[in-house]
């Protein structure tokens, strides 16, 4: 390969790694809804960064099809593919106004995390009054 070859192909990389951060979406710690979200098969959640633990809470969930709604946690790879770290199924929220469901993991690796819901049919959707993604385990 000719050095004008690599200097250009350096050139071009390095551009695409700078517009691909200006365009990502920011990865925040802690974080919940503040309204009433609908979620269906394969929607993702907005990212979060984690050194160790999280925990993941749907409160209030409503459905006319199911109660229940399956929940994949994943980790981001920059170059790659993602890591799925853990997958539940959240019933409890199901069962009135301040009923909670929840899922925690530890022990897990520095990075941005999200998650990804999967719908028991293909066209449920499952409206949930409030999310809660905490990343502090002293609580």
């Amino acid at each position: 390969m000719s050095g004008r070859f690599l200097r250009n192909f350096g050139i071009v990389m390095a551009t695409t790694a700078v517009v691909t951060l200006a365009t990502s979406p920011a990865a925040w710690a802690s974080w919940e809804t503040t309204a009433t979200t609908v979620w269906g098969d394969n929607d993702m959640s907005r990212e979060w960064t984690d050194e160790e633990y999280n925990e993941i809470k749907f409160k209030d969930c409503h459905t006319v099809s199911t109660k229940s709604i399956g929940v994949e946690r994943w980790q981001l790879v920059t170059l790659g593919l993602d890591t799925r770290r853990d997958d539940f199924t959240f019933t409890n929220c199901f069962n009135g106004t301040d009923a909670v469901s929840t899922d925690t993991q530890s022990n897990l690796p520095r990075g941005t995390y999200y998650f990804e819901t999967d719908a028991t049919c293909l066209s449920c959707t499952v409206s949930v009054r409030k999310i809660v993604v905490d990343t502090t385990q002293a609580d």
